[in-house]
């Protein structure tokens, strides 16, 4: 039995592509005569007239996406895939996390994509192959410029452990910070267990970066970072023992 699936229409322009690209009047009349072509019914469209498809706070898409989990549609028509978002990784998040959940078929005029079909089905095994490789690629080059960095005597970035900031791309001592550091280290080598250097700190008075109490994980934390503290620093893998910053900790403490 033929099945007459509810469809809806998405449309998108930016500000400089209402006067260049395809129009949003255009795109609902191409997605409709589509629709029309399948045989399915039409129920609405949702548009974002004049914003960018590099933000997902749009009103048209996110009413799209409420109708979508309120099932008051089960295919979604566009003119073209960007026209969902200018950023692959939010395309497809919409495309994966949002319409296949749902069940939901796309069909994109200008990809001729078309999930309701076995094909359509596959291509989106594709692009998701696509996505996947160019975020493990981004992964790669940012590790390979922290790498970089830090062979040049950097700091590869992050929060800065207690009893340093950054400055310039290097970790600077914090004086008052650096008196807690080493009492941590005195005490535990007096003895003093986790849960003991803790209340001893809050006891004094002593607050985290954050402003917080000191907890047994926090006095842990500190502990096993001992290598920063004596001037080398490490970030992941990578274990750079040559000094390059000013340790808190010297010889003998």
């Amino acid at each position: 039995m033929f099945e007459m699936k509810k469809a809806c229409v998405y449309t998108r322009v930016s500000s400089d592509e209402q006067v260049k690209g395809c129009s949003l009047e255009e795109q609902e009349r191409m997605c409709k005569a589509a629709i029309e072509s399948k045989g399915w019914q039409y129920v609405r469209t949702f548009s974002d007239p004049g914003i960018s498809g590099r933000t997902m706070k749009r009103p048209g898409l996110q009413a799209m996406i409420k109708a979508i989990e309120d099932r008051e549609v089960e295919a979604v028509f566009i003119f073209k895939l960007d026209r969902l978002s200018r950023k692959q990784r939010d395309t497809m998040a919409i495309i994966e996390d949002i319409m296949q959940v749902n069940d939901i078929d796309l069909v994109s005029l200008h990809e001729t994509l078309d999930t309701s079909t076995p094909w359509g089905r596959a291509m989106i095994g594709i692009l998701s192959s696509f996505n996947q490789m160019e975020s493990e690629n981004i992964q790669m080059r940012t590790q390979m410029g922290r790498d970089a960095k830090l062979k040049k005597g950097g700091y590869a970035g992050g929060k800065p452990p207690l009893g340093y900031k950054a400055v310039g791309g290097v970790l600077s001592v914090v004086p008052d910070e650096a008196e807690i550091v080493r009492l941590i280290f005195q005490l535990r080598k007096e003895g003093g267990t986790l849960v003991g250097i803790a209340e001893e700190l809050n006891r004094r008075g002593y607050r985290t970066k954050k402003g917080y109490e000191f907890k047994h994980s926090a006095i842990q934390n500190i502990l096993n970072n001992e290598e920063t503290y004596r001037g080398h620093y490490r970030y992941g893998i990578c274990n750079f023992t040559e000094n390059q910053h000013e340790p808190i900790l010297k010889d003998g403490e």
